[in-house]
C-alpha cells in the first residue's frame, strides 16, 4: 500500500460526511453573502443610484452586512454551550440546520421587503452559529486519539471543502442574481443548505457521537492546570478580533472597491462580486502547498513551525494586504480606473495570512481546549470574528453619523486598519513573549507522527 492510500485509510469513516456537509453549507453561506452587500445598496438603500447617496448607501449595506457576520459568530458561542451541556453536538447540528434552512427561505421569498429581509438573515445567523463551532469540532471527536497527526490533515481537508463551497458559491450567485433575479439567486444557496442537512443525517450511522453527559471535567488533570490552558488559548485569541475585521472587508468593502476599478482581465469581464472566488481559488491552491511543501520546507531549513508563529506570521501578512488595498484606493481617489489585477494581489497576501491564522486557530483550538470544553473553546475562537465584525459595523456607523471615523474615507479608511492591525501585532508578540506562551506541538512533530 502506497504511503498516501495509507494517509486517506487513516482517516475515520465518517470524514466524508462531516467534510461533506461542510462545503454544501459554505456554499449556502458564502453564496448568499457574496451578493448581500451589493444587493442592500441595490435594492434598498440607494436603488436609483444617487451619487449623494453612495457614501451613506455603502456605508449602511457595510455595517449590516458586518452586523449579520458578527451575529453568526456571537451566536456561535450559544450553539458551542448548547452543544457541550445539553443537547450534544449531532443533535444541535441537526436542529440549528432546519433553521439555517429557514432563514434561506425568508431571502428567497422576500428580497422586496427589507424587515423580513432582516429576520431571514437573523435566522440564518442562528442556524450556522449553531452549526460552526460544533461541525469543526466533530472533525476532532472522530479520533480515538485526540493527539494523532491525522486531525491536522484532516483539518486541512475541512478547510478545503470550505472553500470548495465558496468558491463555487461566489462564482455561481453572482451570475443568478445578474441574468435571473436576486430571489433566484439567494434561493440556490439555501437548496444547498437543505442537501447538507440531508448529507449530515445520512452520516449518522459513522459518526462517533459525543453526549452533553461526556463533558465532564478531566480528573486526571488538576483544575488549576485546566484553568491554565483555557488562560493561555484566551491570551492568544485575544489579537485574533483585529484579523476577522480587516478580514470579512475582503466580502464588502474589497466588494465595493472592485466595482470602481476595470474589471476586464484574463479576456474576460468579471462581476464585481465574482472576485471573491480568488480568496476561495487560491485557499485550495495554497492548503497543499503550504502542508506538503512550505512548512517542511521551513523545517528541514531549521525554522520550526509552530501555531503561534504561524499566528505572528498571519496578522503581518493580513497588515500588508491593507496597504495594498489603500494604495489602490489612493489610484481611485486621483481619478484612475486601475486594473483588477492589482486588488488579486491584495488578495493573495490576505489568502496566505488567513491559512495561518484561520485553520491554525481551528487546530489550535481542538488541540489546547480541555476535553470537557472543547466546543465551548472554538466557539470562543469563533467569537472572536463577532468582535472584530462589531468593531467594522462601529467604524461604518460612525462614519454615516458623520463623526470622528468620518474623517477616514477614501484610501485613509484602509490605512487606518492597516495601522491597527500593525500595532496589534506587534501587541501579539510582546504578549507571546510576557506570558511565557509556547505552543505544545510543531510541524515537525506532525510530520513525524505521520510517517512513524
Amino acid at each position: 500500500m502506497s504511503n498516501s492510500t495509507s494517509r486517506w485509510s487513516s482517516f475515520p469513516k465518517a470524514a466524508p460526511y462531516i467534510v461533506g456537509t461542510e462545503t454544501a453549507e459554505r456554499f449556502s453561506f458564502y453564496g448568499m453573502k457574496a451578493i448581500l452587500t451589493t444587493f442592500l445598496i441595490t435594492q434598498f438603500f440607494n436603488p436609483g443610484n444617487n451619487p449623494a447617496l453612495a457614501a451613506g448607501a455603502e456605508a449602511h449595506a457595510n455595517e449590516d452586512t458586518h452586523f449579520f457576520v458578527a451575529m453568526v459568530y456571537l451566536l456561535s458561542i450559544a450553539g458551542g454551550l448548547l452543544a457541550d451541556y445539553v443537547l450534544g453536538r449531532y443533535w444541535t447540528i441537526l436542529i440549528l440546520s432546519a433553521i439555517y434552512c429557514v432563514g434561506h427561505g425568508f431571502l428567497a421569498i422576500f428580497d422586496s421587503n427589507y424587515n423580513l429581509f432582516y429576520i431571514g438573515l437573523m435566522l440564518i445567523a442562528l442556524g450556522a452559529g449553531g452549526v460552526k463551532p460544533n461541525v469543526s469540532v466533530m472533525v476532532g471527536d472522530q479520533f480515538e486519539n485526540e493527539n494523532d497527526a491525522n486531525i491536522s490533515k484532516l483539518y486541512d481537508m475541512f478547510y478545503f471543502g470550505i472553500n470548495l463551497g465558496a468558491f463555487f458559491s461566489m462564482l455561481i450567485t453572482p451570475v443568478l442574481k445578474k441574468f435571473a433575479s436576486p430571489a433566484v439567486a439567494f434561493g440556490v444557496p439555501g437548496v444547498l443548505m437543505a442537501i447538507a442537512l440531508v448529507i449530515f443525517i445520512a452520516g449518522t450511522k459513522k459518526y462517533k457521537i459525543k453526549k452533553p453527559s461526556d463533558n465532564k471535567l478531566e480528573p486526571s488533570v488538576p483544575l488549576t492546570e485546566q484553568f491554565k490552558q483555557v488562560w493561555k488559548v484566551l491570551v492568544v485569541f485575544s489579537f485574533i478580533p483585529i484579523f476577522w475585521a480587516l478580514y470579512d472587508q475582503n466580502g464588502s468593502e474589497w466588494v465595493i472597491q472592485s466595482g470602481k476599478m476595470d474589471l476586464h482581465f484574463m479576456g474576460v469581464d468579471w462581476l464585481q462580486e465574482q472576485i471573491q472566488t480568488v480568496n476561495a481559488l487560491l485557499i485550495l491552491i495554497l492548503i497543499p502547498v503550504f502542508s506538503f511543501g512550505v512548512y517542511p520546507w521551513l523545517e528541514k531549513m531549521g525554522i520550526r513551525v509552530t501555531a503561534l508563529r504561524k499566528f505572528g506570521w498571519g496578522l503581518a501578512l493580513t497588515a500588508f494586504s491593507f496597504v495594498v488595498i489603500a494604495m489602490i484606493q489612493l489610484k481611485i481617489d486621483a481619478g484612475e480606473k486601475p486594473n483588477i489585477a492589482w486588488q488579486l494581489l491584495a488578495y493573495l497576501i490576505l489568502t496566505v495570512g488567513e491559512i495561518l491564522v484561520s485553520i491554525t486557530g481551528l487546530e489550535y483550538s481542538f488541540s489546547q481546549a480541555p476535553k470537557s470544553m472543547k466546543s465551548t473553546i472554538m466557539a470562543i475562537f469563533f467569537f472572536t470574528v463577532f468582535l472584530g465584525n462589531i468593531l467594522v459595523v462601529y467604524i461604518n456607523k460612525n462614519i454615516q453619523s458623520g463623526g470622528f471615523f468620518s474623517h477616514y474615507s477614501g484610501a485613509d479608511y484602509f490605512w487606518l486598519f492597516a495601522g491597527i492591525m500593525a500595532v496589534n501585532t506587534a501587541l501579539f508578540y510582546l504578549a507571546v513573549w510576557g506570558f511565557n506562551i509556547k505552543d505544545t506541538v510543531t510541524e515537525t512533530q506532525l510530520q513525524d507522527d505521520l510517517h512513524a
